[in-house]
C-alpha cells in the first residue's frame, strides 16, 4: 500500500516536471518562432518600400511629373501592398491636384503637353496625414515603423520620407529638406495566421510529448 502511494507521488512529481518542462520550451519556442516570422515579414516590406521610392523618384527625376502619376497608379494595382500614399511635407496627398505642378512650372518651366497632361489627371486631394509617424518622418528625415490596426485588421505601416536632395531643387527649391513621404501599409494578417499555425502545431506537439511521457512512466511505475 505504501508503495503504492509512493509510485503514484513520484508519477505525479515527474508528469509535473514534464509539463513545466515542455511547457516552457513549447512557449519559449512559439514565441521565438513568432519574433522570427514578424521580422521576416516586416524585412520584406522594407525591401519592397525602398523598392518603391526607389521607382517613384526615378519617375520624378525624369521631370514628368504626368509620368510619375501614372507610374504611380501602376504601382499601386502592381505591388502586393494594402495601401501606397504619397503626401506632401504638409500631410496633403501629393499627384492629386495642380498645386505642386504649377509650383514646378514657376521654378523650372513645364512643357505645355505636360501641363496638359496634368490637368487632365488631376483630382481633388484625398487622405491627409498628420500623425505622430508622418510628423516624425518629416522632422527627422528618417523611415518611421508601426503596426497599426484598421477596421480589425493589422497593417505593418512604413513613413518613408524622401529627401530634397541637390539635384531635385531646380523643380522644388531649397527652402524645406523633404519633398514628401511615401507611406506603405502591408497586411499583417498572412504572417499572423502563420503563426497561429505554428503556435498549434507546437502545442500538439508538446501535448503529445507529455502525454507519450506519462503513459510510459506510468506503465513502467506499475511494474515496479
Amino acid at each position: 500500500m505504501l508503495r503504492g502511494r509512493l509510485a503514484i507521488k513520484i508519477s505525479v512529481l515527474i508528469v509535473a516536471v514534464l509539463v513545466v518542462g515542455f511547457g516552457a520550451s513549447t512557449i519559449w519556442t512559439v514565441q521565438r518562432e513568432a519574433e522570427l516570422l514578424v521580422e521576416q515579414n516586416k524585412m520584406a516590406a522594407r525591401r519592397l518600400t525602398a523598392t518603391l521610392v526607389a521607382s517613384i523618384e526615378g519617375a520624378m527625376l525624369q521631370e514628368r511629373p504626368d509620368v510619375t502619376r501614372t507610374v504611380l497608379q501602376e504601382l499601386k494595382t502592381s505591388t502586393p501592398v494594402e495601401g501606397l500614399t504619397i503626401f506632401r511635407r504638409n500631410g496633403v496627398e501629393a499627384f492629386t491636384d495642380l498645386t505642386t505642378a504649377m509650383e514646378v512650372d514657376r521654378n523650372a518651366g513645364l512643357a505645355k503637353d505636360v501641363l496638359d497632361n496634368i490637368k487632365r489627371m488631376a483630382r481633388e486631394p484625398g487622405q491627409t496625414a498628420s500623425g505622430p509617424q508622418f510628423l516624425r518622418a518629416v522632422e527627422t528625415l528618417t523611415t518611421q515603423e508601426s503596426l497599426e490596426t484598421h477596421e480589425g485588421a493589422t497593417f505593418f505601416t512604413l513613413h518613408y520620407p524622401i529627401v530634397n536632395q541637390e539635384k531635385c531643387q531646380g523643380c522644388h527649391g531649397s527652402d524645406h529638406k523633404v519633398r514628401a513621404v511615401v507611406r506603405v501599409d502591408t497586411s499583417m494578417a498572412p504572417v499572423l495566421a502563420e503563426v497561429r499555425s505554428h503556435r498549434n502545431r507546437q502545442f500538439l506537439v508538446g501535448g503529445l510529448t507529455i502525454l507519450a511521457g506519462t503513459v510510459v512512466l506510468t506503465v513502467a511505475m506499475r511494474r515496479v
